[in-house]
């Protein structure tokens, strides 16, 4: 498998300065019910309820579902289809800030006896807490672990990798909170049953590679283990990152590596610790507020739910006017126009990028150069799955890896003819039901996350 784009890294302020700032808490705040897709999730409270921060404000409706939790303290003032950023709307809870926060008291006390808590107790806390993976298409976290319950897992690992021009936000949280971050890891390998872990970092990060063996060392943990991989894009992703462990895609499922299931974002242990150990639900997220069109770019502590346009503000506002506004990294982000969407669960970066990093021409037709071909990180022939889409043959497109695309984005980046192969391929994914990143053209098959009967418009103000 090769594939593998270098890119300028654009990360050289936050390399130098990891410190993690808080963000200001938000006027309001909107919490998508459901961010994971296929598990129904509904309020447990309605318009002009008052709420403190950590309190649950939906609970699912079967066991694969997680429960949501108010990011501020205020007073729901609407529940119903509300502004997100990759669906548009979506069924939502809206809070308006009250001038006095108040906290769950529970949340922050050291939960006593937590290093022998069982894997089941581990589990139901994930649960309980809202924890998912944090990756733009997060999943429940007890869910994942509990479909290989009974399993035998050799290792769990961590990707720390971070490829995407501009994002810093895992990096930042190892080295702003390396013992915490170990922790979270050790938590999710006894939540596992596994007997060792595998950090993956990148060789532009040498930093939070040393400063994490050192940790290891004092801790006189001999099952863990830190590995380096050359700086390359897209080793984020699960399937690049393990060819550069030398692991195959026929390996995964089988015992050279562990188990496939068992590969957690940085950002989830980190998350893992704050729940188990803090007793904290996940409200609140480490995101990389970047890109050339801000004042003062910064790592943030963001509440869940804040609008873009709030979190903006916390970089001291814009020098100029984006041309790009992207949740996520420049290459496979959702572009997201509309300043009033929230931040959630799997936001690992809001980038204001100027208008001359939009790719300027128009779109021609394919002239079989091979070059996506040659940028696929999994072997797939995006512009056939591409020419088949637009024909609307879905199954031709198939047949040429539509299943099995990764949604890198590396073949948008190298087209020659400016294709946007991302978002088509995005798009006939949704159309048959193929889970992946969602598009506001096209949403992850799943319930409806609001009880049937139920009245999907705006309920309140």
């Amino acid at each position: 498998m090769g594939g593998r784009i270098v890119l300028a890294g654009k990360k050289e302020l936050f390399l130098h300065d990891w410190k993690i700032r808080s963000g200001k808490i938000p006027s309001k705040v909107i919490l998508p019910l459901n961010d994971c897709g296929g598990a129904e999730v509904v309020p447990c409270v309605g318009v002009g309820d008052r709420v403190c921060v950590g309190q649950k404000i939906a609970e699912p409706v079967d066991c694969e579902g997680v429960f949501v939790h108010a990011s501020i303290a205020g007073e729901v003032t609407r529940i119903g289809l509300l502004p997100h950023p990759v669906f548009g709307k979506a069924p939502a809870v809206e809070i308006t800030a009250l001038k006095t926060e108040t906290v769950l008291p529970e949340i922050g006390g050291h939960r006593e006896g937590w290093q022998h808590l069982s894997a089941e107790e581990l589990t139901g806390i994930f649960r309980d807490c809202g924890l998912t993976e944090m990756t733009p298409a997060p999943v429940p976290l007890h869910a994942k672990i509990m479909k290989r319950s009974g399993e035998k897992n050799g290792r769990i690992i961590i990707n720390a990798c971070e490829s995407e021009p501009y994002v810093a936000s895992a990096y930042a949280l190892i080295m702003s909170h390396p013992m915490e971050f170990l922790k979270g890891i050790e938590i999710l390998r006894r939540a596992w049953g596994a007997e060792n872990a595998l950090i993956v970092t990148e060789d532009d990060k040498l930093e939070a590679a040393d400063l994490l063996k050192s940790k290891i060392y004092f801790l006189k943990w001999p099952n863990y283990r830190v590995e380096v991989v050359r700086s390359a894009y897209p080793q984020d992703m699960e399937a690049p990152m393990l060819e550069a462990l030398g692991l195959k895609p026929a390996q995964r499922s089988g015992k050279a590596q562990g188990a496939a299931d068992a590969i957690h974002d940085a950002a989830t242990a980190y998350a893992v610790y704050e729940a188990v150990v803090l007793q904290k639900p996940l409200y609140e997220r480490v995101v990389t507020v970047g890109g050339e069109c801000l004042f003062e770019p910064k790592n943030l502590r963001l509440r869940l739910g804040m609008s873009l346009a709030e979190a903006l503000a916390n970089c001291r506002g814009l020098l100029r006017e984006p041309g790009r506004l992207l949740m996520g990294g420049p290459m496979r982000g959702v572009e997201t126009p509309d300043r009033e969407v929230p931040v959630i669960k799997g936001t690992q970066a809001v980038l204001a990028l100027p208008a001359e990093t939009v790719l300027r021409g128009s779109e021609e037709a394919c002239i079989r150069c091979g070059r996506c071909l040659e940028s696929c990180p999994v072997d797939l022939s995006p512009a056939m799955m591409t020419l088949a889409a637009e024909r609307g043959l879905l199954e031709n497109a198939k047949q040429y890896g539509l299943t099995a695309c990764i949604e890198c984005g590396n073949c948008a980046y190298v087209c020659p003819s400016k294709r946007p192969m991302l978002r088509r391929i995005r798009e006939a994914r949704a159309s048959v039901s193929i889970p992946g990143i969602p598009t506001r053209k096209g949403h992850r098959p799943g319930k409806n996350p609001f009880r049937k009967g139920a009245v999907l418009t705006s309920i309140g103000n």
